[in-house]
């Protein structure tokens, strides 16, 4: 009940802006700062609540990240994002053994969401974690072949972290799944263009 009434007490203070100079302090401690004042305002929202986690974790704070995560996983225990969103958290925060944890448990929460497979692709590879990344996305291939934009996603990750051989398979089966679909070839285009950096 206390905690409840600090939490009351501390609403309307986080509610005020701040000025420049607040905003010159450490990275850190303003990452944490800043996603203790979120979670005040709204703290209800489940993928809110694991992007608040992933703050906590960058400014070192990973028992509040912990705290986030689970209220987030027992929000919505279904939505593969969520726990994409926890998965990258613990990625950047350099925390790889939790962030493939997280990885299982999205698709064990939804073995079906290919959309989220793809972004989860996406980050794993992004991380360095190529095998795993490979693995996934040939899971959400198999669960939609047609589905170019998924591809064409993947494929541009594997540019940006110089796999031109991986790339091209996967630009091949969006071709493949699209013939006739301008969007797919200027997508492919776009990816070579920037050298796989993500679309503007």
């Amino acid at each position: 009940m206390r905690r409840l009434a600090l939490c009351l007490l501390a609403l309307p203070l986080c509610s005020q802006a701040l000025d420049e100079a607040a905003f010159k302090g450490d990275a850190r401690k303003l990452a944490g700062s800043c996603a203790d004042r979120a979670r005040l305002l709204r703290p209800k929202d489940a993928k809110m609540l694991a992007e608040y986690g992933r703050a906590f974790l960058a400014a070192g704070e990973k028992a509040k990240a912990e705290d986030c995560f689970q209220l987030a996983r027992i929000d919505k225990p279904k939505d593969a994002d969520v726990h994409r969103l926890i998965a990258v958290a613990y990625l950047r925060a350099n925390l790889r053994s939790e962030g493939l944890k997280a990885i299982a448990d999205m698709q064990a929460a939804d073995p079906k969401d290919k959309n989220a497979f793809t972004r989860a692709a996406v980050n794993l590879q992004d991380a360095g974690l190529t095998k795993e990344a490979d693995g996934l996305m040939e899971r959400a291939w198999i669960l939609d072949p047609s589905d170019w934009q998924n591809c064409v996603a993947y494929g541009r990750s594997c540019l940006r972290k110089g796999h031109r051989d991986s790339a091209a398979r996967w630009f091949a089966r969006a071709s493949q799944a699209k013939p006739q679909e301008e969007r797919m070839w200027n997508a492919i285009a776009l990816a070579y263009a920037d050298h796989g950096a993500e679309p503007s």
